[in-house]
């Protein structure tokens, strides 16, 4: 067996072959296992050619995952035309950090105003179909915002795309989340598992999502802290900081350390608003 597999021509040939076959995307991932791809080379390759995307020579095959120079600015306080928020801490190993200043008290009020007027139970993807639906390990309330929807949510979409220096059109609509005593948010990723039939929807609107700003609204009276369990992070709600954090490197490999989680609010509610960045132009709708 080939120890060191790269992905040429006669690989691209048989992915792209197999998928218009209708194979399951599992099959596909399990194939280039077999022949020694590393499963987080194999899934990545699978996602960007669905995605129509090009793939260079130099995908890593058979590694982990590759940390390179993350895409959040390195300086210690980033800025927009608006604002300038210092980092409180950072992570390399995952690429994490927490910025203060993001949100200006007001704005945190009228964002909770906002979402107070819209949250409804919250869902997430199916893996199968790629349909929303409600789990036990999501206990939250939840509406998607835009600038539509109030101006101060265009305003906020221009100063994140500015701190983080990704393009404002890459960001999905905002979410605003309410979780109440006992809501919480089990360990989960953000990126899409490419090896799911049921991303494919979501990876074709804007490509694989690569990084996540979760805003804090209010100050949680107890509990509610959002934790890294592989990283032994822990990050305590603080209204009006921003915890971000990416987990896409330019080969498209996925960091698995980016297991996250939204433990239980013990006492009060928890309001955030979370920011999600794909890798390319986010599409709210297909055309």
């Amino acid at each position: 067996m080939n120890m060191n597999p790269r992905f040429d021509a006669a690989w691209k040939s048989w992915l792209d072959d197999n998928i218009r076959r209708g194979c399951s995307h599992q099959s596909l991932i399990d194939a280039m296992v077999a022949n020694a791809f590393h499963p987080n080379a194999a899934r990545s390759i699978l996602a960007r050619t669905i995605a129509g995307e090009s793939l260079d020579t130099d995908i890593p095959m058979s590694s982990e995952y590759t940390y390179g120079t993350p895409m959040l600015p390195a300086a210690r306080v980033l800025h927009a035309a608006d604002r300038a928020a210092p980092k409180v801490f950072s992570c390399d190993a995952p690429c994490v950090a927490l910025l203060a200043d993001v949100l200006s008290g007001e704005e945190c009020e009228r964002l909770i105003e906002i979402g107070r007027e819209r949250v409804q139970q919250s869902a997430v993807v199916d893996p199968d179909s790629g349909k929303e639906i409600t789990i036990a390990a999501r206990n939250s309330e939840g509406a998607f915002v835009n600038g539509s929807t109030d101006a101060l949510i265009a305003t906020i979409d221009k100063r994140l795309a500015e701190l983080v220096q990704q393009p404002v059109e890459n960001g999905e609509d905002l979410h605003i989340l309410r979780y109440g005593t006992g809501g919480e948010y089990r360990p989960h990723f953000d990126y899409f598992p490419e090896e799911q039939a049921g991303s494919r929807h979501h990876l074709l609107r804007g490509g694989q999502r690569v990084a996540t700003v979760i805003l804090y609204l209010n100050e949680v009276e107890q509990g509610g802290d959002t934790t890294f369990p592989d990283a032994g992070l822990r990050i305590h709600p603080r209204r009006g900081s921003a915890l971000y954090f990416e987990y896409v490197n330019k080969h498209g490999q996925t960091d698995p350390k980016t297991l996250h989680a939204g433990t239980p609010v013990e006492k009060g509610e928890k309001w955030i608003a979370t920011k999600w960045i794909r890798r390319g132009r986010f599409r709210a709708e297909d055309a």
